[in-house]
């Protein structure tokens, strides 16, 4: 059994064993997620999902470490975010407070591993576009919108875990397509340890049910915009910049649509609220498990579209310019979606009479 398949193992099995710990240890210090004002699940619900899949991967890192050295920090970038979400779970922390420290972590990763965008690819077919000075700040804001653009979906049970995977699947296929065994080694990882993770929020091991918390939604942000980073611009990128966009299209639309929405309101564009796309999936009669099939199942038809598009090699001018026109649309389609939803009924309405 290969060191990569062990670690593997030793994840899903630490992510498990932390779980099964965590559990009673939450409901003792008061780490939990009590149903009030938006929040309408029953009962108090540990807040441990995010701990014990960080507890599941450092387990597996440290009993099988590997050679790259980008490894060890990734761990302890994830593993600080990982404790600043604990204690947002656990004190519901300043939104300044919370940006100020994503912000440090981010600056860590782009000037202690030199770990940024520089190359956005060729996507006016004039020849690769390359961000010089400017890659570092965009990189920032990249990285700090990924992380909240997965919080924002961490909504209904199993939806940022489910994308996240959908994200994970992707970047482990197209590494591994190339042979590159050792960076597809994290994202491979990472779904070994939210397995555990989505069978006890969806309930599949009953009675005992777990969020993921800040922690866990900042944690997988943090991978897949990490993962995303050098799958597209490392020496040996595993695929193209504009690619990228597909593989997080529905966390990246909906945080953008959510925020355009707040503004134009002139409010906070951190401000909760029921806007989301998986709060209205719900105020349109689905129910939980149907919105997270739905949002699921979207977000897998646009990351196919981005592998399809990378096979093929489409040029990446036409994919900008696809992925454009559908992030359009979906933004007039929520911001229109109770007019489009009155006049259907009126229509269905007048043909039943």
């Amino acid at each position: 059994m290969t060191t990569q398949l062990l670690l593997m193992i030793t994840a899903f099995a630490g992510c498990l064993l932390a779980i099964l710990s965590f559990y009673p240890l939450s409901q003792r210090i008061g780490l939990v997620d009590i149903p009030r004002g938006r929040k309408q699940h029953q009962g108090a619900i540990p807040l441990i999902g995010g701990l014990s899949v960080f507890t599941g991967m450092l387990l597996g890192f440290v009993l099988f470490p590997v050679a790259d050295l980008h490894a060890g920090y990734y761990l302890t970038l994830a593993g600080a975010l990982v404790i600043l979400g604990a204690f947002d779970d656990y004190l519901d922390l300043s939104v300044k407070l919370r940006l100020a420290v994503q912000l440090l972590l981010s600056a860590a990763m782009v000037y202690v591993l030199d770990l940024h965008l520089a190359n956005l690819g060729n996507l006016f077919g004039y020849g690769d576009v390359r961000l010089g000075f400017l890659g570092i700040p965009v990189t920032l804001i990249a990285v700090i919108a990924a992380i909240n653009a997965f919080n924002m979906t961490d909504g209904i049970d199993g939806l940022a875990g489910m994308l996240s995977l959908v994200s994970f699947v992707a970047i482990a296929g197209f590494m591994l397509l190339w042979g590159q065994v050792e960076q597809a080694l994290l994202p491979m990882v990472l779904i070994c340890a939210m397995l555990p993770y989505l069978a006890f929020n969806l309930q599949l091991v009953p009675g005992k049910k777990i969020f993921m918390g800040d922690a866990g939604s900042m944690l997988i942000g943090f991978s897949v915009i990490w993962l995303l980073i050098v799958g597209t611009q490392s020496e040996s990128a595993s695929f193209r910049p504009v690619t990228a966009l597909w593989l997080i299209a529905i966390p990246l639309m909906d945080m953008v649509a959510i925020m355009v929405r707040r503004i134009r309101k002139g409010q906070s564009p951190f401000q909760a609220d029921r806007e989301h796309l998986h709060h209205i999936s719900l105020r349109l009669g689905l129910n939980s498990r149907e919105s997270l099939t739905l949002i699921t199942a979207l977000a897998c038809i646009f990351a196919c579209i981005g592998i399809i598009g990378e096979y093929l090699l489409v040029p990446e001018g036409i994919m900008l310019l696809l992925f454009i026109l559908v992030f359009a649309g979906y933004i007039q389609l929520l911001q229109n979606i109770w007019r489009i939803l009155s006049a259907l009924r009126r229509r269905l309405q007048g043909v039943r009479r």
